[in-house]
Formats: structure tokens, sequence, C-alpha cells
């Protein structure tokens, strides 16, 4: 039970600070253990990990005030790109969970960077959270699978 905690510790603090690797943990971690189930271990790993997004997704809600932004977004046309982007992402909640779901699952657009751009288009949390625990779980079960297959 202890390493279920602290997979999800590691988890949360992996994706709050981006050189703790969750690959390298859950590795050492499957290989290591016989009683936990890779899929168990994806989960656990995929929870924390998404917990941790979240703290990006909500410092990224006010990114629109720091001056550099604002005054990169002044312009006429990048107002409306920006508008373009938020009314894509906030009516077409479904698009938004293919693409966090995507980002997740295979890493292009880079999850850490899609956490802090659903933030500032205000995606819906609830969407970003659950096709990202998908995602990520779905990506670190097959990590695991690979993993497995090298020591067993």
């Amino acid at each position: 039970m202890k390493l279920i905690w602290l997979t999800l510790g590691f988890g949360i603090v992996s994706a709050v600070i981006p050189v703790f690797n969750m690959e390298a943990y859950i590795s050492v971690l499957y290989a290591k253990s016989d009683q936990h189930p890779a899929l168990l271990i994806a989960f656990i790993g995929s929870l924390g990990q998404n917990i941790g997004k979240l703290v990006w997704y909500y410092l990224s809600l006010g990114a629109l005030d720091i001056p550099w932004l604002k005054q990169r977004l002044d312009t006429p046309k990048r107002q409306a790109q920006f508008q373009r982007w938020r009314g894509y992402v906030q009516g077409r909640p479904v698009v938004s969970g293919v693409l966090t779901f995507v980002s997740a699952a295979v890493g292009f657009p880079p999850f850490f960077a899609m956490a802090m751009v659903a933030g500032t288009l205000r995606m819906n949390v609830v969407v970003f959270f659950l096709a990202g625990l998908v995602g990520r779980t779905l990506f670190f079960w097959a990590w695991l699978l690979g993993v497995g297959m090298i020591f067993n």
C-alpha cells in the first residue's frame, strides 16, 4: 500500500517539476515488484500526474495577466486568433478531449504544454482531467508492458 501512495506522490511531483521522470520511476517499481500489476501502476502513476497537471492548468488561468503575454495579444489579429481557439476549445468538449487524450497518450503536443494551453484557453477542467487520465494510463501501461518484455 505504501508503494501505491509513493507512486501517486511521485506522479504529482513529476508533473509539477518535470525533471522527475515518471517513466523511470514506474519502470523500476514494476521491475522490482511482483505484487502490483502493470495496469494498476499505470493508473496510479497517471492519477498522480493528472493531479499534478491541474497545478499547471490552474496557474495558467491567469497567464493572460502577464504583461509580456498581454503585449503579444494586443493586436487585433492575435486577439481574433486567441478568441477563435478559445471558442473552438470551449465549444467543443469532444475535440478538446481528443486533443488532450492524444497529448497524454503519445506526447504530441507535449502533455506538459497541453496543461498550460488548456488552462489559458479555459478548457473544461473535467474533460481535461479525464481525457488526460485515460491517455496517460494507456501510455504508462504500454510503457510497462515494454519494460515487462525486457525484464521477463
